[in-house]
């Protein structure tokens, strides 16, 4: 069942129709061939043909919008149709904000997606990346990385919505009109009285997927029907904000909303009464705001841990790491500062024990506190609650990480999304579990080895959260 809820639909909603096509639409023609982003997801900027079967694909700035920073110029997802079969297309690719390399994705029919392989591409001394390969087929979609479309999750949403243990609920709707969903996955037959909540949001930048297929995995695992699940069922309610930024999805951006908004900076609030957003915030935020402290005001118990997951631009050999916040008494924080940080190390400890310690980046010496000041979801929830809520982020990446030398797919972040829920339970019960098997790190990659040590973790001023 999929419920609406009434606190936001008679504001938001509009018309649909046509809101999935025309997303894009750069097309380019030659001797058949077409280059096209009009499709949901779908982004390019400029499109030149040098012969029949050679490219350059430039990146669009979010929305043409050349004022943003050049760090966005990240995403793309474009479909070549009428290629010449039976000759190799090269591809080049301009005008990236990043200067990593990385391995883009393929399809030939949306569903099914392949790597290309590491000799398939190569890169320039302009940080361009080339790509050349003979496609087995006349038609094929190109991207960054995988896809994961609002189609896929609603498609996604069919495939479980008939679970006892799961509440699609639609507290409010995007600037557009589309809905923001919200998963509460629990035993409802449980009372909640015990009961600790986990509060987590994703898709807040469009262009990072990877923890779509992350809340996959841990969706799976939750309703899996093994007695370990069931045991979590009964002991927690979990609530999953599975894509925040959904008109930013469709368009095909990077980082921002249609209005060129990077939500992840406007959980705006008064410090003298943080409680409630202020100012021009836009639904997308005050949405999942007000679900936040309604479940902080309804009686139950209050929320445990939010965690704001994100995918980082970074070297392909930089591991998924967490942004933990304050640091230890000895280093000068205040005792309840001290606490939120001996809290977020402890629950990172327990991911890199149960994933593999080779599969999360090394902790940082202290995480610093400007973070408070600023106004990231963490903010608002260290304004309100302090220590009380394990707030932080979670960084996935899209390299190799710590799969060297295979380069991460949608199995491992869906088997990622596994490993986080038992490790939310490890932090929660004292579990201590011996080191996992599932990394299979073959190298711990530290400064030293990697191509831009200035960048590590990546130094874009909205990346950064001390």
């Amino acid at each position: 069942m999929i419920r609406r809820m009434a606190a936001w639909p008679a504001l938001f909603l509009v018309l649909l129709t046509g809101l999935l096509s025309g997303c894009g639409s750069t097309e380019t023609e030659s001797f058949g061939t077409t280059v096209s982003a009009s499709f949901e997801s779908g982004s390019i900027g400029k499109v030149t043909k040098l012969s029949n079967t050679v490219w350059e694909l430039s990146l669009a700035d979010d929305n043409d919008n050349a004022e943003l920073p050049a760090a966005w110029r990240s995403w793309w997802y474009v479909k070549m149709a009428n290629l010449v079969v039976g000759v190799p297309t090269q591809i080049t690719l301009k005008n990236s904000g990043w200067p990593y390399y990385y391995l883009p994705v393929y399809s030939y029919d949306q569903q099914h997606w392949y790597r290309f392989s590491e000799d398939e591409v190569t890169q320039n001394q302009d940080d361009e990346l080339i790509v050349r390969k003979n496609f087995a087929a006349g038609t094929v979609w190109i991207a960054r990385f995988y896809p994961y479309t609002f189609t896929d999750l609603e498609d996604y949403i069919s495939s479980i919505a008939s679970s006892s243990y799961l509440d699609i609920q639609i507290p409010g709707y995007t600037q557009q009109g589309r809905p923001i969903y919200l998963f509460k996955i629990t035993d409802f037959s449980v009372p909640v009285t015990g009961k600790k909540r986990i509060f987590l949001h994703a898709r807040t930048h469009p262009a990072e997927t990877s923890p779509s297929f992350l809340i996959e995995g841990m969706i799976r695992y939750l309703l899996s029907g093994t007695d370990e699940a069931a045991a979590l069922l009964a002991g927690y309610e979990f609530y999953i904000f599975p894509m925040q930024n959904v008109d930013g999805v469709v368009a095909g951006n990077y980082r921002s909303t249609p209005r060129s908004e990077n939500l992840e900076v406007l959980w705006t609030f008064d410090s003298t009464d943080p409680l409630s957003l202020i100012g021009d915030v836009p639904p997308e935020v005050a949405v999942l705001q007000y679900y936040a402290k309604g479940l902080m005001t309804d009686g139950g118990p209050p929320v445990a841990m939010a965690l704001n997951l994100h995918a980082s631009n970074s070297e392909p050999d930089i591991r998924a790491f967490f942004y933990p916040h304050f640091g230890t008494e000895e280093q000068g924080y205040s005792a309840i500062e001290a606490s939120l940080w001996d809290q977020q190390i402890l629950f990172i400890e327990k991911v890199m024990t149960r994933y593999g310690e080779g599969m999360i980046e090394p902790l940082p010496l202290e995480g610093g506190g400007s973070f408070a000041t600023k106004t990231y979801p963490e903010s608002w929830w260290w304004a309100c609650y302090q220590d009380r809520v394990v707030a932080m982020t979670l960084e996935m990446t899209y390299g190799r990480a710590g799969y060297s030398p295979l380069w991460i797919d949608p199995a491992d972040m869906r088997e990622f999304g596994a490993v986080l829920v038992l490790s939310i339970r490890d932090y929660f019960e004292g579990y201590s579990v011996p080191a996992s098997s599932v990394g299979r790190a073959v190298e711990i990659f530290g400064n030293g080895k990697l191509k831009y040590p200035d960048r590590y973790p990546p130094y874009a001023p909205d990346e950064l959260k001390e």
